[in-house]
């Protein structure tokens, strides 16, 4: 810590709260009464929980208005908590917060602030116990030795007057950029199905005829097919020298046509198809683990993780000829589609930019021949949202094959396919840009800013100091002579 204004000083906390745990409490035996709880998981939400002592297994500590909360729990998260003014119902706290009572001449708000520097965070997580994340806990002596800087009262005061309103229009700023963020997403969409609905072409179809049509186009691709599918089992009869019976053509499973009912009208040239129409799905497979030697070769194995809509240039893993010969994953070629068909990212898309094979949780879109694959990407990214409703599961939607190749696509001429990727990549470019120069700059930046302002309160650089103002020496032998006196009632009552 740097050299401390005159009038201040440095005090450990134990120093200045005594140590002092609150009162055990076991709500469960009042089963009927509301507590006010100030649990670790609602100090994300900003409010304490309102539960009947029933609904509460575990014991608590009491805690009153003004006492400022220190989380032990991963202190890397910043978690300091201050137990609002005023409440109808007990107030109670988990057991993983350090509390510390109100003490007068230590500002509650003044310390809240304080225990959020950069300072004590690096205090706080150099000394943990347990192995990380949830199961890490500050030590408590470690705790109580944190050590904070005491300015005389009234600039505490004075300090909190001035920060909170900085720290107020940081907010606010942050609060903007995120709904700027969140505007951006939403033209993101609005352009997406302007395209895939025929909008965003309008003035281009006009002055560029299509020598062939979406439908035509869609037709020529199913004749096509069938014919393919007859010459090859007139193949196949002749290999095993048979003659073709009489019914054979009726063999010919269609495939899923979509159902148009609820779907937008779409210009004139354009139809509705499902992916099963004009292009086949396939999906990877994960070589044993416990073989090495399948894994590390010079094949990259993509993950449904590494899907981000975008082009897939890398992958985290590689396999092996042997780990691929071994599992069902199988080589997909450069500019396949592949989505993410279950998972944390489930729906989103990856263009592979390289050869490479694919867990079983990719399903790889090939040969999409009456859909260019950026299009497909695409109208797809429009259509997510269709996906997954489609999809199975609980809190998180699995997407089947069949999800997949039943989905409708809005099938315009391949020319104006190509006009569409280009329009939409300018699009996508400019907003990127946007987010990444304007957003993502100052987002980063916020958390800096808001450092910054502790850094210069607790450092006494933010308001003047007052020659007038009784000494924080003064103040914390008054504090510690207040402490002593009550701990010598407290002994000669026992």
């Amino acid at each position: 810590m740097s050299a401390l204004p005159s009038g201040w000083v440095e005090v450990e906390l134990g120093d200045v709260f005594g140590r002092r745990r609150g009162s055990a409490l076991a709500p469960a035996k009042q089963p009927g009464q509301r507590f006010e709880l100030y649990s670790v998981p609602a100090f994300q939400i900003g409010q304490p929980e309102c539960p009947l002592g029933a609904e509460v297994g575990s014991s608590k500590q009491t805690v009153t208005p003004g006492t400022v909360l220190l989380c032990r729990i991963n202190p890397r998260i910043n978690r300091v908590w201050l137990v609002g003014e005023s409440a109808d119902d007990p107030q109670i706290a988990s057991t993983e917060w350090i509390a510390l009572r109100r003490v007068e001449g230590v500002v509650p708000r003044f310390l809240m602030y304080a225990l959020r520097t950069p300072a004590v965070r690096g205090h706080l997580t150099s000394n943990v116990l347990g192995v990380g994340g949830s199961l890490m806990r500050v030590r408590m002596a470690a705790a109580w030795q944190t050590k904070v800087p005491l300015p005389p009262l009234p600039e505490q005061h004075r300090i909190v007057t001035k920060i909170e309103p900085m720290l107020a229009r940081l907010d606010e700023g942050i609060a903007a950029l995120k709904r700027t963020e969140s505007n951006l997403e939403r033209y993101r969409s609005s352009i997406l199905k302007a395209a895939i609905e025929g909008r965003l072409t309008e003035q281009w179809r006009k002055e560029n005829p299509p020598e062939e049509t979406g439908k035509e186009l869609l037709q020529r691709i199913l004749d096509e097919r069938r014919k393919q599918w007859e010459k090859e089992q007139l193949a196949r009869f002749k290999a095993k020298e048979r003659k073709p019976p009489k019914d054979w053509k009726a063999q010919y499973k269609d495939p899923m046509v979509p159902n148009t009912e609820k779907l937008p009208r779409l210009p004139e040239g354009w139809c509705w198809a499902t992916i099963d129409q004009f292009a086949s799905t396939a999906c990877g497979g994960t070589p044993d683990r416990q073989n090495e030697s399948y894994f590390g070769g010079g094949i990259p194995w993509v993950k449904s993780g590494e899907l981000k809509d975008g082009p897939v240039l890398l992958s985290a893993e590689t396999i092996s000829t042997r780990g691929m010969a071994s599992s069902n994953a199988k080589m997909f070629p450069a500019g396949t589609l592949c989505i993410a068909l279950y998972g944390a990212t489930v729906g989103k898309l990856g263009l592979l930019g390289m050869d490479a094979t694919t867990n079983q949780a990719v399903c790889g879109i090939l040969r999409p021949i009456a859909a260019l694959p950026e299009y497909l990407y695409f109208a797809l990214r429009a259509t997510r949202p269709h996906l997954i409703r489609s999809g199975k599961g609980g809190a998180q939607s699995n997407i089947s094959q069949q999800v997949v190749r039943s989905t409708p696509v809005a099938l315009p001429p391949l020319m104006e396919q190509e006009a569409i990727i280009t329009i939409l990549n300018a699009r996508f470019s400019a907003v990127q840009q946007i987010s990444e120069r304007l957003l993502g700059s100052c987002l980063l930046t916020a958390p800096q800013l808001r450092q910054s302002i502790l850094k210069c309160a607790f450092e006494g650089r933010l308001v003047p100091q007052n020659p007038h103002d009784e000494p924080a020496s003064v103040l914390l032998e008054r504090i510690r002579s207040k402490r002593e006196s009550e701990q010598k009632r407290g002994s000669t009552a026992t």
